[in-house]
């Protein structure tokens, strides 16, 4: 090969690493935040579990104050989850309407909540598509889906459209 012809792929090279790139970061950024989702999804099914398998309350609490969120067991219901303080993945935001910020399943894996839990998964920047995870008030049923509403205020379940 010539001194040319090596630079012509070179720049071709450039060309296509420049127009893979940003679909690229897109890609990943869609990964982080369904494994996030999965990771809260895996979370709430485990102390779902254990408080039936023990047979006493356990509660799991969200803390979206820190960078990246994290998922953990509240200390008086210690054991609930088989690892403690699961750390989301970086470059994810968790939004929530859960007050405080737990869950609570009784030793029939039902939940104490008043409403339905709405947890929301996105990308820091709240670009691309946003996650969503509803747990019932009463039973624990949990659904995931795809969060269609804003989320600079308040979550809702009625945003969480279901995945078909």
């Amino acid at each position: 090969m010539t001194l040319f012809e090596i630079s012509i792929v070179t720049v071709i090279a450039g060309i296509l690493a420049g127009i893979a790139t940003p679909s690229m970061m897109g890609m990943l950024q869609g990964n982080r935040v369904k494994q996030a989702v999965d990771q809260v999804y895996s979370a709430l099914q485990d102390a779902q579990g254990q408080a039936i398998r023990r047979g006493q309350k356990c509660t799991i609490k969200f803390d979206n104050s820190v960078t990246p969120p994290t998922i953990d067991s509240v200390p008086q219901d210690a054991g609930c989850l088989a690892s403690t303080n699961k750390q989301l993945p970086t470059g994810v935001v968790m939004k929530h309407n859960l007050t405080p910020s737990t869950v609570s399943f009784s030793y029939k894996g039902n939940t104490t909540l008043a409403d339905s839990g709405t947890i929301v998964i996105q990308t820091e920047k709240g670009k691309g598509e946003k996650q969503c995870l509803v747990i019932s008030d009463g039973l624990g049923i949990m659904r995931r889906g795809v969060y269609k509403g804003d989320t600079t205020s308040s979550v809702t379940a009625d945003n969480c459209t279901t995945n078909s």
